[in-house]
């Protein structure tokens, strides 16, 4: 790389003509002009002597820089570590022992908490992670397409898009709680909307008890799609404006519109936003609970408890706090090992703009 003679900020303007006769030669090298020895700041040359191209720093700074970093992450450092890092090493800790949560006798049994996860019969454990697992791919499989698609058609500069996206933003700004006791008036039997609009429209034959049986979990499902949805079109939304509005124009020209320009454009250049939905997605499905928790009204439901539910039961209802902590340890592997995998799978080169 070229090197280009630089000025120190302290003195440019009082002694600029001092520089140009003895500029730095090497990167971050000081000016070897005697004001600069005098009022001791650095070059703005990129390299050793600098924290970043364009901005400079006195030499004090400089020098000291890794302690002065260290210092300005310490207090986010130590809050981290005191409300997350510890309360996590305790839970794996007890997750070693049985207990009630009430005494203060405490019974180290090993890993016998983990061995009776797998091995229970029934195997609830397992039956409740498929549960996880299936908001994981059906919300995959609908959420992420449907906000590409959404966000795409919002970006494209029509009329009323700013009055549509508050519309799907809506649920996100109701808690959960309302969310979920809003669909749970509207799945009831007897007075529930959908089962009267299904009369209305001639398909009472349709009619059904929703939070019971066979289609309980694929209505909470629905319900978690419908109030996480705006999250996404918001997210892939703000990916796709940041998109140089050259690309677009450049391909309207070639003749490429519609799914050419979506495929050959709009989607590679927003492949780091759609790696950050997915995230978002394994995180949030795999640590689902209020949802559910609110529409079985507070009660253990083995068609559509999930992990964090039966955490609860375990913990709060059956008073096996040791096991509880081992249900919360492993589901904390498997969310990390499947954000993991994800990241594995979908890398691929980032493409510059």
């Amino acid at each position: 790389m070229a090197w280009t003679p630089q000025l120190c900020l302290a003195t440019r303007l009082s002694h600029a003509a001092s520089h140009k006769k003895y500029p730095a030669r090497n990167w971050g090298e000081t000016c070897r002009c005697k004001n600069c020895k005098k009022c001791q700041v650095g070059t703005v040359a990129y390299g050793a002597g600098s924290w970043a191209p364009g901005v400079q720093y006195p030499k004090w700074m400089q020098k000291g820089r890794t302690t002065f970093i260290a210092l300005m992450l310490l207090p986010a450092v130590l809050l981290y570590g005191l409300f997350v890092l510890y309360p996590m090493a305790q839970s794996f800790h007890l997750s070693l022992y049985e207990w009630s949560g009430l005494s203060a006798r405490k019974t180290f049994i090993g890993l016998q908490n983990y061995r009776q996860l797998f091995t229970e019969q029934p195997p609830e454990f397992t039956r409740y992670l498929m549960h996880n697992l299936l908001f994981l791919v059906v919300g995959a499989a609908v959420m992420l397409p449907a906000g590409l698609f959404v966000a795409s058609v919002l970006s494209s500069r029509i009329r009323g898009a700013g009055f549509f996206l508050a519309v799907y933003l809506f649920p996100n700004v109701i808690t959960v709680v309302a969310v979920a006791s809003l669909w749970f008036f509207i799945y009831d039997r007897d007075a529930g909307l959908l089962n009267a609009a299904l009369g209305l429209i001639g398909l009472g034959a349709l009619k059904q008890t929703w939070l019971a049986g066979s289609t309980s979990l694929f209505a909470i499902i629905a319900v978690n799609i419908w109030a996480a949805l705006g999250f996404y079109i918001l997210l892939f939304a703000a990916g796709i404006r940041n998109i140089p509005q050259a690309f677009n124009e450049a391909a309207e020209i070639d003749g490429a519109t519609g799914i050419l320009r979506f495929r050959y454009i709009t989607f590679p250049l927003v492949w780091e936003v759609f790696k950050l939905g997915v995230l978002y997605l394994i995180i949030h499905a795999l640590n689902v609970f209020g949802l559910v928790y609110v529409m079985n009204q507070n009660q253990s439901n083995s068609s559509t408890d999930v992990l964090l539910t039966y955490l609860y039961q375990k913990g709060f209802a059956d008073s096996q706090f040791g096991y509880a902590a081992a249900v919360a340890a492993v589901g904390f592997v498997i969310t990390l090992l499947a954000v993991l995998f994800s990241l594995r799978l979908l890398r691929r080169e980032t493409v510059q703009y």
